[in-house]
């Protein structure tokens, strides 16, 4: 598949103007998911499950058109991110994964089911996963992919080589810019090596991935609890 239809770009209202940012496609167990960034809804390092503090909706922007009204990327569909229940509470429909260091708070990393008639289906490719997860060998060349805000909604091609792994975290030289959070990162066979989610405090200049383990392991995670979720285990060469 192609680059450019590996990257879906996104965006997502926040207060009364807009953000954009990154995602792509996973079949896993051949469900279809939306994969992307916590972040995207709730503008923080480590985003919170308060769901009233997050937007309705996130939207697939148009790579093309431009909207006349505000003069950005036009959005052509949404993504539904919650459903209320019979007392009138925000229910997510994307799957999450409670963070237990962080009461409170979720990994940046939401899944959100794909029906099989939405149009992202249609115009964006999806990653089979497990088959196609690639090794994580340090120093090896690999491949950032994102729609950049300074230049969304274009796609973005950043080559650059591993660095180490930690429990569900990977780390690549370079780092990434605002807006490549959400999108996938690949090896020269074109598997996926992780999700770009921005950079970690302590290693400023490198990008940090959430594995393609984690990805799987949210998947079928139940109420905030991904059973598979990768423990801390330091990797270096």
């Amino acid at each position: 598949m192609s680059n450019n239809s590996m990257v879906v770009p996104l965006m997502a209202p926040v207060k009364d103007a807009w953000t954009a940012g990154s995602g792509f496609l996973a079949r896993i167990s051949g469900e279809l998911f939306l994969v992307t960034t916590a972040h995207i809804g709730d503008r923080e390092l480590a985003p919170r499950a308060e769901w009233s503090l997050w937007p309705d909706s996130i939207y697939l922007a148009d790579t093309v058109e431009v909207d006349q009204e505000d003069n950005l990327p036009k959005r052509i569909a949404s993504f539904e991110l919650f459903t209320e229940d019979s007392d009138a509470r925000r229910i997510p429909l994307f799957k999450y994964h409670l963070r237990q260091d962080r009461p409170g708070r979720i990994a940046d990393i939401i899944l959100l089911p794909i029906p099989p008639d939405h149009p992202v289906a249609e115009l964006y490719s999806d990653f089979d996963l497990p088959a196609n997860i690639g090794d994580h060998e340090v120093g090896a060349a690999v491949t950032m992919l994102g729609r950049k805000v300074s230049t969304f909604p274009s796609l973005v091609v950043t080559p650059g080589f591993t660095t180490m792994q930690a429990g569900p975290l990977r780390f690549m030289i370079p780092e990434g810019e605002e807006g490549d959070s959400g999108g996938p990162v690949t090896n020269g066979r074109g598997q996926l090596l992780g999700m770009n989610v921005g950079s970690h405090e302590n290693l400023p200049s490198q990008a940090m991935l959430m594995s393609p383990e984690t990805i799987v392991a949210v998947a079928s995670a139940v109420e905030g609890v991904a059973e598979d979720w990768p423990e801390f285990k330091t990797e270096t060469t």
